[in-house]
């Protein structure tokens, strides 16, 4: 993945937020705002909306997510829904064929960040609401949290 095109700091306000969920989910846009910009169904998408458009949309999508991945967690689903009504919540206007190119992407990058988090020992998914100091760690190595 290339530079974060998510800004970190939309994933905490406080000390108390700085989740390792929290810290998925940060990743988890990132990897979603590369899918969209990689994938050439999504190019009239791109040029209509702005990339800070783009992100807000990530933003809010991986926020979404937080009920499905505690369904799935709580055994009420049979697994982590990726649901078109978070794109209708967002751009309430939005075509069928364009929320359906969105969830593509969306389960594009959900597997591959669960394939690139299975190698990790952080276990971000089953341990989501311990504090990490991931978030601490990317401010003190200069790392951007907050993007222009």
């Amino acid at each position: 993945m290339s530079i974060d095109k998510v800004g970190a700091c939309n994933f905490y306000k406080d000390k108390g937020d700085k989740t390792k969920q929290n810290w998925f989910l940060y990743e988890y846009s990132n990897m979603l705002y590369s899918k969209i910009e990689e994938s050439r169904a999504l190019a009239a998408y791109r040029k209509k909306r702005g990339e800070e458009d783009i992100a807000a949309f990530c933003v809010y999508f991986s926020k979404r997510m937080r009920q499905s991945i505690a369904n799935a967690d709580a055994g009420r689903t049979s697994g982590v829904e990726i649901n078109g009504r978070y794109v209708y919540e967002f751009y309430p206007g939005n075509t069928y064929a364009q929320t359906q190119k969105l969830l593509e992407a969306a389960v594009e990058a959900w597997d591959e960040h669960l394939q690139t988090c299975s190698a990790c020992p952080n276990l971000c998914l089953a341990n989501g609401y311990e504090i990490t100091d991931m978030f601490d760690n990317l401010e003190e190595t200069g790392w951007p949290t907050v993007l222009k």
